[in-house]
């Protein structure tokens, strides 16, 4: 058997590749590091956005109240899309308003279940309910409302979801977290 000895050039040669093996995983090792400390983390909301948020609902309650289908409309962003019971996908501001032209209901209030916000979104999760008029039954239910801020600063909503409350419905706001009325 040869005796194989590295030369001085062999072994700077093979140090050259440890170390330089050893910097790309050390810079792998920062780099994931950098990517982690850098990952978005859910910061607490903005008192102002939540403050924000919830005064546009109160405006659509005012509005619903009211039966002011403009002003409903012009709580919704251009590209919203509503989404009644029975009904298709209404998109659009200008056919969001035309929809609430139909008509609005007397005495809606609502119970607002959650509240969160994320930068320029944000959503609420809540409860409604109608009273019985002469025509109709009382009705209560489950609502989605997702907002974005806008340009200029205000909140519009982007998509508006409620569906009527079925039967054991309020056996799951026992487990809900501590609402609100707006």
């Amino acid at each position: 058997m040869a005796d194989r000895r590295m030369t001085t050039g062999e072994s700077s040669k093979n140090d050259a590749r440890m170390t330089g093996r050893a910097g790309i995983g050390l810079a792998c090792l920062l780099s994931a590091a950098l990517v982690s400390a850098c990952a978005s983390t859910p910061k607490p909301p903005e008192a102002g956005a939540r403050q924000a948020i919830e005064a546009a609902v109160r405006r659509y309650v005012t509005a619903s109240n009211e039966g002011d289908a403009k002003a409903l409309a012009d709580l919704y962003a251009d590209d919203a899309v509503l989404l009644p019971p029975d009904h298709e996908p209404v998109r659009g501001r200008e056919a969001i308003g035309a929809y609430w032209s139909q008509g609005t209901d007397e005495g809606l209030e609502v119970t607002t279940l959650a509240v969160e916000v994320d930068g320029d979104l944000g959503y609420l999760v809540g409860r409604y309910n109608l009273p019985a008029t002469e025509e109709e039954p009382a009705d209560s239910g489950k609502y989605v409302m997702c907002l974005k801020r806008q340009r200029d600063g205000s909140w519009k909503l982007t998509a508006d979801i409620w569906n009527q409350s079925g039967e054991g419905d309020e056996d799951d706001d026992a487990r809900a977290p501590e609402p609100s009325v707006i």
